[in-house]
């Protein structure tokens, strides 16, 4: 078949020559760029409808894959369907003007508020509605961007994935470029109007590399991608087992990444800062294996994959306290070695330029389905964060045989033995002696497992002994045994330990009842009768109402006195279940029997009250890692005063690991001009259990200083002051800088 090539004239084609590949460069980062700064925009949008659960971002992230598998199935078609690259670009141009219509962003009422019982099909339905359009079309930037580079008529132009490695970086600078620079300085309309401006530049690039690659190669398939795609045509059965290959690779890091967040978030601390850690790690394999230099080889990466998943292994469920939060970053570490071995070998396996959107339609479905196992189906079908050791036994499957750490087995066993060694000394100035059999039958096993991985090529064997022992670790561990069940907004576990009945919320506590009888209905925890919110709760014998944001397993309850009602809001249905069933806690049933429990977000749920109504109100819905900073802007707190009659007190719990709260409440109620004040306790050492009284962080505030007059004489409660920086607001927060001021 002949072609007719347009060309251009030869001096313009000089002139064209001396760009070179800059502006493809540039277009993809920043349309890379672009896409990962909407994701965190649009969590921050969603998240404080639903309370700020990390199931939040997985969702988000399954919704984003999801788009971004719709821009590359628009890249693939306009690249097969369509022939004519100028007509290519009119199409696409004309995509970029109506996906434009819905910016700047914002989050649709079309559905209403979240349902409490249902929230992920409505976060799914607010982003195909309010975030999809743009963000799918520019997502088909990158194999767009190299299917016309590929027809461009540079010299490298039947390679064109080195320029991938843009679309990664890009992706790295705008996740990290969020919570850095655009968080901390730009409230959130102005984050909203500065995407929409970069989206502007974007449609501009993308139209003039689109003509670029039409005059310097005359918008031509190049003769050998064609004969490639009539090859694999003729060879359908090798072609579709090569597909099902990239849809593997692809789905098992998207998987593990979605799992590993999960677990941070319930095991070590719902930070939102570091569901990002993942990501980032998982988006460098890409830049790495796709580089034309990679810094980081795939044969590496495959010698230490066992020795971190068996790592990964021996800490989960860590059994001692280890030191600068290891768990995490060996978590981190297996999560980014195993993501660097699929995609090395996804790279190592993509196709001549003629299949390249075919490669990246099936890269971006192995994502999304990986998401959505995660995010979708793993609440409904486990009560544990087992998808995380599982996707790592996937790993040892399609990771390919590897020679043995040295010549002969009998090096294999040397090394394990120095490995025990090390193990048993470690564990000897670690641990107790009631713990050190455990620890080192698990590690033995760990060692086991390396050295059959290890020494022989045989995958199904290698995972069969790696869960042997995994299960078997785990079952031995003391943290395991009790009730757990899940529900969208994380899991709860009910354990016995110290003679209480323990509310787990991930690792957190969130309330325990004692099993000794004549101590059954004593407040404990954060609200044992000494602890800031037990002073205010014992002190209050007034008939009137009391509303309790955030409901734990109910603890406060027995504070109540005759003549009084309390009001509970709780976003979680399962933990609202919980503390109501005299099976499991019994402060509810035995205490206020007759109070209402409203499931639902805590902040709109109120707005819906009438004001004046509350005379005491407790805001605790954010006493864990996680924050949901809705609850603590400018317009929160004024709504929670509006609620209180004109005498009536509003305590806010600010406990908090990872952030210094206080301080931002103070600017908050320095800018509504009403007092407030603050008292850090920390409990006794000769207390019968840990669980009897917990260290807390607790502020007081009201709309008059009469109100707090009782407190103003307490010499425990310090009055709180602003340092006149900028409030948070519902357009405004800061939450690295939260971050930063509690440690510095």
């Amino acid at each position: 078949m002949s072609r007719t090539v347009i060309a251009p004239e030869k001096g313009d084609r000089l002139a064209l020559d001396r760009i070179g590949a800059s502006p493809y460069i540039a277009t993809i980062f920043l349309s890379a760029a672009l896409v990962f700064l909407v994701q965190p925009m649009f969590a921050k949008l969603a998240t404080p409808l639903l309370g700020g659960a990390p199931n939040v971002w997985n969702v988000s992230l399954v919704c984003f894959q999801a788009a971004l598998l719709l821009g590359y199935s628009y890249a693939h078609l306009l690249n097969h369907l369509i022939k004519s690259l100028r007509t290519q670009i009119l199409i696409h141009a004309g995509l970029l003007a109506v996906a434009a219509l819905v910016l700047p962003f914002q989050l649709s009422s079309a559905l209403g508020a979240p349902d409490a019982t249902q929230p992920t099909f409505w976060l799914i339905g607010v982003f195909a509605i309010s975030i999809a359009p743009p963000f799918a079309v520019i997502s088909a930037t990158a194999p767009l961007i190299q299917s016309w580079y590929s027809r461009s008529g540079r010299a490298d132009a039947h390679d064109p994935y080195h320029l991938y490695g843009a679309s990664n970086i890009g992706s790295l600078v705008g996740l990290i470029a969020y919570p850095v620079l655009l968080e901390p300085l730009l409230s959130l309309s102005a984050q909203t109007g500065a995407w929409t401006v970069g989206y502007a530049c974007l449609a501009v690039l993308l139209v003039a590399c689109g003509f670029l690659a039409y005059r310097t190669g005359g918008g031509v398939l190049p003769v050998s991608a064609a004969a490639d795609a009539s090859t694999y045509e003729a060879e359908a059965s090798n072609v579709w087992r090569q597909r099902l290959w990239w849809l593997t690779l692809a789905f098992i890091p998207s998987s593990l990444l979605v799992g590993v967040t999960t677990l941070i978030a319930t095991k070590i601390a719902s930070v939102p800062f570091l569901w990002v850690l993942p990501l980032l790690l998982y988006i460098s394999t890409f830049i790495i294996v796709f580089s034309q230099k990679p810094v980081l080889s795939l044969a590496s990466s495959q010698r230490r994959l066992p020795l971190v998943i068996a790592t990964a292994f021996l800490v989960l469920p860590p059994l001692i306290a280890f030191p600068f939060n290891l768990p995490l970053v060996i978590h981190l570490a297996a999560v980014f070695f195993a993501a660097h071995v699929c995609h090395g070998l996804l790279a190592e396996d993509r196709p001549e330029a003629g299949r390249l959107t075919e490669f990246y339609l099936i890269m971006s479905l192995g994502g999304v389905l990986g998401g959505a196992f995660n995010a979708l189906l793993v609440p409904v079908l486990f009560n544990s964060i087992i998808e995380y050791p599982l996707l790592l036994l996937a790993v040892l499957m399609v990771r390919p045989g590897l020679p043995m750490l040295a010549k002969g087995r009998d090096r294999i066993w040397v090394a394990a033995a120095r490995v025990l060694r090390a193990a048993a000394l470690a564990l000897r100035l670690t641990v107790g002696p009631e713990q050190q059999a455990m620890l080192f039958f698990r590690v033995f096993l760990i060692v086991a497992t390396l050295c059959l991985v290890l020494g022989q090529a045989s995958r199904v064997g290698a995972v069969l002994i790696a869960a042997s022992a995994w299960g078997i670790g785990l079952a031995a561990s003391p943290i395991t045994g009790g009730f757990a069940e899940r529900s969208f907004f994380g899991v709860a576990h009910i354990q016995e330990r110290d003679g209480h009945r323990v509310l787990f919320h991930g690792m957190t506590v969130h309330g325990t009842q004692s099993l000794n009888p004549e101590r059954e209905l004593r407040p404990t925890t954060y609200y044992a009768p000494e602890t800031p919110i037990g002073q205010v709760f014992a002190a209050y014998e007034k008939a009137g109402h009391v509303g309790v944001v955030g409901l734990g397993t109910g603890s406060v309850a027995c504070y109540a006195r005759p003549g009084q009602t309390y009001t509970y809001y709780e976003i979680d249905p399962l933990v609202a279940e919980l503390a109501s069933d005299p099976a499991h806690f019994t402060y509810l049933s035995e205490c206020t029997p007759e109070s209402d429990i409203i499931v639902g977000d805590g902040r709109l749920s109120l707005a819906s009250e009438p004001a004046g109504k509350f005379d005491l109100m407790l805001i605790d819905a954010f006493s864990s890692s996680s924050v949901p900073t809705h609850l603590l802007t400018r317009e929160a707190v004024d709504l929670y005063l509006s609620r209180l009659s004109e005498d009536g007190v509003l305590v806010m719990h600010v406990s908090n690991n990872f952030m210094f709260l206080p301080r931002v409440v103070a600017r908050i109620t320095d800018d509504l001009d009403v007092p407030a004040h603050y008292q850090y306790f920390n409990p006794s050492a000769d207390h019968e259990s840990p669980f009897d009284a917990h260290a807390s962080q607790v502020i007081v505030i009201a709309r008059s200083e009469a109100a707090l007059s009782a407190f103003a004489a307490d010499e425990d409660w310090v009055r709180l002051e602003g340092d006149g920086e900028r409030p948070w607001t519902d357009n405004y927060t800061n939450v690295l800088g939260a971050m930063l001021e509690r440690y510095f």
